[in-house]
C-alpha cells in the first residue's frame, strides 16, 4: 500500500483539498467490490478501506466513514483494525453501544493495545449502563435519575493490559497518565510516564507531552519546558530512521512547546519554537498558525496576515487558524474583512463550535444583537455539544437584561457540561444582576464541586467575600486559587489588591516574589490592557472597506459569493427565540431547571 502515503499523511500540514480528493478517489477506486479479488488489486486487507474512512472522519462526514468501514468488514470480517475504527466512527457519532460492541469483536479477534486503550477511554466517558444516542449532557439520565460514574479501576486495568500486550505503545502510557491526574493522582501519573520514558516508545511524543501536561499542572513550568525539549531530540533522533508516517510528531511537541512559550508570554522563545519546527515541517498549518500568534502578540500585524494566509492555505479546514485571522481583524476594527473570514471558516469547518461563538461576538460588541442572537442560535444547532456557544448567547441576552431567557441558556450549558468553571460563573453573575447575592455564593460553591481546579471560580467567590467584608475567608479562597493554577494573573492582582486594602506589606512582598518567579513581572503591576480597549474607537471606523486580494481570493476559492451571499442573509427565518423556548419546555418536562441540583 506505500503508493496510497506518498505525499505525507492525509489531512495533515502539506495536504491540500485536491490531493486529498484525488487521494479519496485512487482509494474508491482500490477498494470496489468488483476489483476486491483481481491479481492486479491493491486491496490484501482492511488497511485501504481504513485510510479511505480516515479520510472521510477528518473531512467530517461521518456517515461516509461508517459505510467505507461496514463495507470493508463485510470484504474482511476478521481485520480487527476495521473493527476498532468501525467502534471509533460509532462512539464519534453517539452509539456507545455500538462502539463497546465494535471494541468487543477487535478484542475476540486480536487483542491489540489501541484497540484496549479505546475501549478504556470509552468507559470512562460512557460509564456502562448509560447508553444513549450521543446528546452530549453531563448531567442527570433522560429520567432524572443520576447516570454511572465512570468504573476507573476497570479503565486502569484495560491500560495495564495494553502495556502488557505492547510495552512500546506511547499514546497508553499518555492515556493512562492522563486518566489519573485527571483522577488527582499525579504521583502515580508521573511513575507511568517515567515507565514510558523507558520502554523507548514508537511514538515517544505522546509520553513527553502526557509528562509535559502534568508538569504543568503542578505549576513546573521549567519541568514541562525540558520534557518537550527532551521529547522533540527523541522524535527527531526517531524520525531519521523511520518512514514518513510519524514525521508529524516533531511538529507536534514544536507546536506545544511554541504555545506554553506563549502562554507564558514569552514571545521571543514561542517564535524560535515555531520557527524550528518550521524549518522541518514548512507547510504544517498548526505551526504556521503559531507562529501567526506570535506576530499578534508582538503587534506586527501584517506578518501575522501572511502567516496566517499560508495557515488556512496548507489546511483549508483549519478551523482555529480562520477564527484567530478573524479575531485579529474583529480587534484591528477590519470588521469586513473579520466577518469574511469567520463565514470562510464556518464554510469549511461549519461544525466547529468557536467560529460561530467569535462571529456572534463580533456582531454583539458591534451593537447588531438581533444578528448576534440569530447566529448564537444557528451556531447550536449546528453544534450543539458546544457547550460555550450556550454561554456567550447567555452573556449577551445578560448584557440586554432578559435575565429569563439568560438562566434558561445557562441553565442549558450547565445541563450538557457541569465542568466547566465558566458556566457557574455565568449563572452566579445573572443570580448577582437579579440582586441575589446569596444565591450566588451558593452557586459558586456549587461550582467549585464540580470544577475543583478552576481558579477563576475562586477569584469570584473570594470577590463576594470582600463585599461582605469577610477579608481572611477572601484570602484563603485567593491563596487556593494560585495553589491550583500557579498561573492565574487575575489571582495575583486581587489578591494584590486585597493585600494592599488591609496594609499588609509583609503579604505584599511574599506576592510580590511569588509572581516574579512565575510570570518574570510584579503582582503590583496593573495587569496588561485588555485588546479590547480601544473598542469605542474602532466601532466608529467604518466596516465597509475593500477587502484585501488575498482574503478575497480566499473567498472565491472557498465558494462564497461576496456579492450576494453571506451567512446573515442565509439566516433570515431562524428564530433564537423559538430555540430559547425548546430549552425551557425540555427542561420543564426533565425538571432540571435548578442549576444547583
Amino acid at each position: 500500500n506505500s503508493e496510497y502515503r506518498r505525499g505525507g499523511p492525509p489531512g495533515g500540514g502539506g495536504g491540500t483539498k485536491e490531493r486529498n480528493e484525488a487521494l479519496r478517489r485512487r482509494l474508491s477506486e482500490a477498494c470496489t467490490r468488483s476489483r476486491i479479488g483481481e491479481q492486479r488489486s491493491s486491496v490484501r486487507d482492511g488497511r485501504l478501506f481504513n485510510a479511505w474512512a480516515k479520510l472521510e472522519v477528518r473531512a467530517g462526514r461521518l456517515p461516509a466513514a461508517r459505510r467505507i468501514l461496514r463495507r470493508g468488514i463485510q470484504m474482511f470480517p476478521r481485520d480487527h483494525s476495521l473493527l476498532q475504527a468501525a467502534g471509533k466512527v460509532e462512539e464519534r457519532i453517539g452509539n456507545v453501544t455500538a462502539a463497546r460492541n465494535l471494541y468487543s469483536q477487535s478484542l475476540l479477534v486480536e487483542p491489540s493495545a489501541p484497540t484496549l486503550v479505546a475501549y478504556a477511554l470509552l468507559e470512562l466517558r460512557h460509564p456502562e449502563g448509560r447508553e444513549g444516542g450521543g446528546e452530549g449532557k453531563g448531567g442527570e439520565g433522560d429520567d432524572g435519575s443520576i447516570p454511572p460514574s465512570p468504573d476507573l479501576e476497570r479503565a486502569l486495568g484495560l491500560f495495564e493490559e495494553a502495556l502488557l500486550l505492547d510495552p512500546r505503545h506511547g499514546p497508553a502510557y499518555n492515556a493512562y497518565g492522563n486518566t489519573l491526574l485527571r483522577s488527582s493522582r499525579p504521583a502515580d501519573a508521573r511513575a507511568v510516564y517515567e515507565r514510558g520514558v523507558r520502554a523507548d516508545c514508537r511514538d515517544p511524543a505522546s509520553v513527553y507531552h502526557g509528562l509535559a501536561r502534568l508538569e504543568l499542572a503542578e505549576g513546573n513550568a521549567t519541568a514541562a519546558r525540558e520534557a518537550l525539549n527532551r521529547g522533540l531530540k527523541e522524535v527527531e533522533r526517531l524520525e531519521r530512521v523511520m518512514d514518513n508516517r510519524k514525521q508529524g510528531r516533531a511538529a507536534f511537541l514544536a507546536h506545544t512547546l511554541g504555545m506554553l512559550e506563549l502562554d507564558h508570554h514569552r514571545v521571543r522563545d514561542a517564535k524560535a519554537a515555531f520557527e524550528l519546527g518550521l524549518k522541518r515541517h514548512g507547510n504544517s498549518s498548526q505551526l504556521l498558525l503559531g507562529a501567526a500568534l506570535c506576530e499578534v502578540r508582538s503587534g506586527n500585524d501584517d506578518a501575522a496576515r501572511s502567516l496566517f494566509e499560508r495557515a488556512v492555505d496548507a489546511d483549508r479546514g483549519h478551523a482555529q487558524a480562520w477564527q484567530a485571522w478573524g479575531v485579529m481583524e474583529m480587534r484591528a476594527g477590519n470588521y469586513s474583512t473579520a466577518k469574511t473570514l469567520f463565514e470562510c471558516g464556518i464554510r469549511s469547518a461549519p461544525e466547529h463550535g468557536a467560529l460561530w461563538q467569535a462571529y456572534a461576538t463580533m456582531e454583539s460588541r458591534r451593537g447588531n444583537f438581533q444578528v448576534a442572537r440569530t447566529i448564537f442560535a444557528a451556531g447550536v444547532l449546528k453544534c450543539p455539544n458546544h457547550v460555550p456557544l450556550y454561554q456567550a448567547w447567555s452573556c449577551l441576552e445578560m448584557r440586554g437584561s432578559n435575565l429569563d431567557r439568560a438562566k434558561i441558556l445557562i441553565g442549558e450549558a450547565l445541563t450538557r457540561d457541569k465542568n466547566q468553571g465558566s458556566g457557574w460563573l455565568v449563572a452566579a453573575k445573572i443570580e448577582e444582576k437579579q440582586g441575589n447575592a446569596g444565591v450566588a455564593g451558593l452557586i459558586l460553591k456549587r461550582g467549585l464541586e464540580c470544577a475543583p481546579h478552576d481558579a477563576e471560580l475562586y477569584r469570584a467567590l473570594a470577590e463576594l467575600e470582600v463585599k461582605s467584608g469577610k477579608i481572611n475567608e477572601a484570602r484563603e479562597l485567593l491563596e487556593k486559587a494560585l495553589d491550583v493554577n500557579p498561573l492565574h494573573a487575575p489571582s495575583y492582582h486581587s489578591l494584590a489588591e486585597l493585600e494592599a486594602r488591609v496594609f499588609n506589606v509583609e503579604g505584599l512582598a511574599q506576592l510580590n516574589k511569588r509572581a516574579t518567579e512565575a510570570f518574570s513581572t510584579s503582582a503590583l503591576d496593573p495587569p496588561p490592557a485588555s485588546a479590547s480597549a480601544d473598542w469605542g474607537k474602532k466601532t466608529r471606523r467604518s466596516g465597509g472597506a475593500r477587502l484585501p486580494e488575498g482574503v478575497a481570493a480566499l473567498a472565491e476559492e472557498i465558494g462564497l459569493d461576496l456579492e450576494t451571499e453571506d451567512l446573515e442573509h442565509t439566516l433570515t427565518d431562524m428564530n433564537p427565540d423559538s430555540i430559547i423556548d425548546s430549552m425551557a419546555r425540555i427542561e420543564d418536562g426533565e425538571g432540571k431547571g435548578d442549576v444547583l441540583q
